[in-house]
């Protein structure tokens, strides 16, 4: 895919990787952006996704990674490798997509070409034997091991990457995640309209004027989203990211990774959600196993706030809150 658009010029390579010991069974996905030029990893990212195929495991890598890539340089060149020779040969389209999950998450990676096409770069798809996906596949076993991975590897950490690189533990060679503080707010969706006023008036208690909006795609979380951006003087966005929609009854990747990449911008956020949205942050917070997952009591027009610090740390200042709600 090329854009009409000049691009930067810059070229980035995606290698991702996903699996499930079951198929399906425990997955994880794995994937990274390295610089071509120098060979040097930008970003690492690992992920549980509960109870998923293989193939589910593997489109989610691909998306992290193009994900990552729209952070790190939306005009870029983009390669990727990986060694599921499916997804490499639908997202080339030269395969038939017939089932549905698989349509959807196919839907979700051409839409992140897309904008990378649009932002003047391309993407085009490669695929590669396993053994020469050697990292991109231990993200996706350390996933599966329930570990969670979210490196933007300064060129500092990359020093210590390559002295170290014989070592097993590579989390030494992590920067901080984000340059300043995140304050989110999350908003979970409200079953109709009646609630907003109370919850308007309680988040511009909480936030300052000019705080980030954003809400997910469906009707009564972008109203609410436009109505609290009004509220506090900017404007509002929406976005597929927050919908809590993909597959799984576990945390949503899709939500997770917007946390993570609002982690790395840092600032005041306010972020309108479903319950499974607003449960997706928390358990990467704190770390929540799978089975306990849907253990949070959260109602519909609460709110949740968590705060990131400049290493990377979280915590959660409160959860469903509801005396705006009375």
């Amino acid at each position: 895919m090329t854009g009409a658009s000049r691009g930067t010029g810059r070229r980035l390579v995606v290698e991702a990787d996903g699996g499930s010991r079951g198929n399906p069974g425990v997955a994880g996905y794995g994937a990274l952006v390295r610089d071509p030029a120098t060979g040097a990893v930008l970003v690492e990212l690992a992920e549980p996704l509960g109870k998923q195929s293989n193939n589910v495991a593997e489109y989610s890598g691909l998306i992290a990674g193009l994900r990552a890539v729209l952070d790190i340089d939306a005009g870029a060149s983009v390669r990727v490798r990986m060694d599921s020779k499916l997804v490499v040969e639908q997202m080339s389209g030269r395969w038939k997509i017939k089932h549905e999950d698989m349509r959807r998450l196919a839907l979700e990676a051409r839409d992140l070409c897309a904008k990378i096409s649009d932002g003047g770069g391309s993407v085009d798809f490669e695929w590669i034997p396993r053994e020469k996906n050697k990292d991109a596949d231990a993200l996706s076993n350390a996933a599966m091991d329930g570990r969670s991975v979210h490196r933007v590897l300064t060129g500092d950490a990359r020093e210590a990457a390559d002295v170290s690189a014989s070592e097993p533990d590579v989390e030494q060679a992590a920067a901080p995640v984000t340059a300043r503080p995140l304050r989110l707010l999350l908003v979970q969706t409200p079953h109709d309209d009646g609630p907003a006023e109370g919850i308007v008036g309680a988040v511009r208690r909480l936030v300052g004027p000019g705080a980030l909006v954003v809400g997910a795609d469906d009707d009564e979380s972008a109203r609410l989203a436009r109505s609290i951006a009004r509220a506090v003087g900017t404007e509002a966005t929406t976005s597929t990211d927050w919908s809590g929609r993909a597959p799984g009854e576990a945390g949503d990747v899709s939500v997770v990774t917007a946390y993570r990449s609002l982690a790395g911008t840092g600032g005041t956020a306010v972020v309108v959600t479903s319950r499974r949205g607003v449960l997706s942050v928390l358990a990467d917070v704190l770390g929540t196993p799978v089975e306990r997952f849907w253990a949070l009591a959260t109602a519909p027009g609460s709110l949740t706030a968590v705060e990131v610090w400049e290493d990377g740390s979280a915590s959660v200042a409160f959860t469903n809150r509801t005396n705006h709600l009375a």
